[in-house]
């Protein structure tokens, strides 16, 4: 079943290549962006028109540990993105109508705040990312001597691809639905306590120490003594 905390999962992994210094940084670059299009595509035609007041997020919050939960067990990192099994799951259903809330309209709901939130945090990062991969460029410039041509020429070469990919995660992000202005009022209101809750998620996190872990270049580049 595809909640919220699912998709944030599936975020996380395929921001991956950002961070990793992988042998074949192109390739994973573009598979990443591939899986960022297809949820693109995905998330527009799950959330169609709905739009989301107040007491939506108020139910997102209160509830986010409930609805989190279901299709803990069933769901592996690397399924399929499915959002109608949210709406089809008889659990999820029951579980819903306990708490008076109407099954689909409100998984739809929930998606489009979370993934609003997305957005936003990714247009903003794409905002101070120039300035970052500039500080980056000058400290490796500056230790070149002591990294040697060999690693200085892979890790510049990881910064290229690092840059092309953050042009294109920002391009992803305009692709998800925007906020009307009545809902970023709303998101501006409760932003610190949806964070707060779609952070406490540490999936996404135990998938980057899994990654680190098998990538023997990730722990070249990390080690100390290459600076």
């Amino acid at each position: 079943m595809m909640t919220a905390r699912k998709l944030l999962s599936v975020v996380l992994i395929a921001m991956v290549p950002v961070a990793v210094f992988a042998q074949d940084m192109e390739l994973a670059t573009e598979e990443a962006l591939e899986t960022l299009d297809q949820m693109s595509v995905e998330v527009n035609d799950f959330v169609g028109d709905v739009r989301f007041d107040e007491s939506d997020v108020k139910s997102l919050i209160d509830l986010w540990d409930e609805y989190t939960a279901f299709g803990e067990n069933e769901y592996e990192a690397d399924d399929e993105m499915d959002f109608e099994s949210v709406v089809n799951d008889d659990e999820y259903r029951r579980w819903a109508a306990s708490h008076g809330l109407e099954a689909e309209d409100w998984a739809r709901k929930t998606v489009r705040i979370t993934m609003m939130l997305y957005r936003e945090q990714m247009l903003e990062a794409a905002k101070v990312m120039p300035a970052q991969m500039a500080q980056q460029v000058a400290m490796i410039e500056e230790q070149r001597d002591q990294l040697g041509e060999e690693m200085y020429q892979q890790i510049k070469q990881g910064m290229e691809e690092s840059a092309k990919y953050g042009k294109a995660i920002e391009e992803n992000a305009r692709s998800f639905p925007a906020p009307t202005a009545a809902e970023q009022e709303i998101l501006d209101k409760y932003r610190g306590e949806l964070m707060l809750l779609m952070e406490s998620d540490d999936d996404g996190e135990e998938y980057y120490d899994e990654y680190y872990e098998e990538d023997e270049n990730y722990e070249d580049y990390d080690s100390e003594d290459d600076y």
